[in-house]
């Protein structure tokens, strides 16, 4: 990433205006155990190796990082999954990627992010990566990406507030292309908490009934929104939670973390206030701690034999 460009400040690297934390195994596993978590999926966040411009070169970097997150896998295989890291934007070298991780790697699952480039979900080309999802009847987990316009941050750190509206902007072309409809079993998670859609669902849904924004019925928008999956990734406040209970509810919702973006100190406490700020009861707890996740990814089921 260096050598590509991306700034270094006092010897610390920078991504999206965010100096990029270190890690380890060992960390990871440890801050599991402090967290109380049993078992956890890794996945890189963006920009993936969309910064590559070489596609050749683009999945070498790819195939190199799953086989390292494979061995992570393999050295605590009821502790931790993984999902495939696509050299996207190169389509074809994305779908061969994304078989060898599922057929030959055993992955729980793949991870995309909301735009590779200015290439958002939702883009004709990207159809073949879909397909490939579909046949091999992969999860997804979305993770935001930096706007290919950066002016529109205004300087600012990307990930305060360009993270989740690009998170909407993914949604919102996947409506308005009708890929997602193409692929209505797919099962999709969008990170924090779905960014600004809990919010902007009903605008959206509203606009998208007038035919120059795609003529879609107010409720068939509604529903293909709220048929996708949210972490609660930095998304644990009441505010935010009494939002997606209204919008999605308990049972489409799963338990994440930015670490270590996000420090172990402003993790815990928003990882363990989300009962109550959500006020949820122990049964919908149960449903965001384990069910959804286990339905979503039943690989995970597999590995710790609880199927």
């Amino acid at each position: 990433m260096i050598s590509a460009g991306f700034p270094v400040k006092n010897g610390t690297l920078y991504n999206d205006g965010a100096p990029v934390p270190e890690w380890s195994l060992s960390s990871h596993i440890s801050a599991m155990d402090s967290l109380g978590v049993n078992y956890s999926t890794l996945s890189i966040t963006a920009p993936g190796v969309s910064f590559i411009k070489d596609a050749k070169k683009a999945k070498s970097l790819a195939r190199s990082i799953n086989l390292l997150l494979q061995e992570f896998t393999q050295t605590y295989p009821t502790r931790l999954g993984a999902l495939c890291l696509l050299p996207l934007p190169y389509v074809n070298e994305a779908v061969e990627e994304l078989r060898f991780c599922i057929d030959s790697l055993k992955f729980v699952g793949v991870g995309l992010y909301t735009n590779a480039n200015g290439t958002y979900l939702g883009d004709p080309t990207l159809d073949p990566i879909f397909s490939a999802l579909s046949t091999h009847n992969a999860s997804v987990f979305v993770h935001p990406a930096s706007p290919s316009c950066r002016s529109v941050a205004l300087s600012h750190p990307i990930p305060m507030t360009e993270y989740p509206f690009d998170t909407v902007r993914a949604m919102e072309n996947l409506l308005l292309t009708g890929q997602r409809a193409k692929y209505p079993d797919l099962k999709m998670i969008f990170a924090h908490g779905g960014g600004a859609m809990p919010y902007l669902a009903s605008r959206i849904a509203g606009v998208a009934t007038l035919s120059y924004a795609g003529g879609i019925p107010f409720a068939e928008t509604m529903a293909q929104l709220a048929g996708y999956y949210f972490d609660l990734a930095s998304a644990t406040s009441a505010i935010q939670l009494t939002a997606l209970k209204s919008f999605i509810g308990a049972g489409k919702l799963v338990t994440g973390i930015d670490y270590p973006y996000v420090p172990l100190a402003q993790a815990v406490p928003g990882l363990t206030g989300i009962q109550k700020n959500g006020n949820f009861t122990d049964e919908e707890m149960t449903l965001i701690k384990y069910d959804n996740a286990l339905e979503i990814f039943p690989r995970i089921s597999s590995a710790l034999k609880l199927k």
